[in-house]
């Protein structure tokens, strides 16, 4: 049996993090430009959602593991935005 290496863990977290980032910032980018577009007002509330889990996300990359609170904060954020986006989705 081989033994495991804890030490990999945290950067494994922090990069998992950073991907949570880009992705997130991929779809605020695309949802700002849609809000501002079409003048939806829930897509730009969507974007900027998806704007904060961006920089949550980066606090939490670099503080690993992250507070119960940012991990709390990113949940909320990221349900916002796709509530928002659903409810823009609806509208149309």
């Amino acid at each position: 049996m081989t033994s495991r290496d804890r030490g990999l863990q945290p950067e494994r977290t922090a990069l998992a993090w950073q991907r949570t980032g880009l992705s997130a910032a991929v779809v605020a980018v695309l949802l700002l430009r849609s809000g501002i577009t079409s003048g939806s007002a829930l897509e730009l509330a969507g974007g900027a959602c998806a704007a904060v889990v961006v920089l949550l996300s980066a606090a939490a990359a670099r503080a690993v593991p992250a507070p119960r609170l940012r991990l709390r904060l990113v949940t909320a954020a990221v349900l916002a935005c796709g509530l928002c986006t659903l409810a823009s989705v609806l509208a149309r």
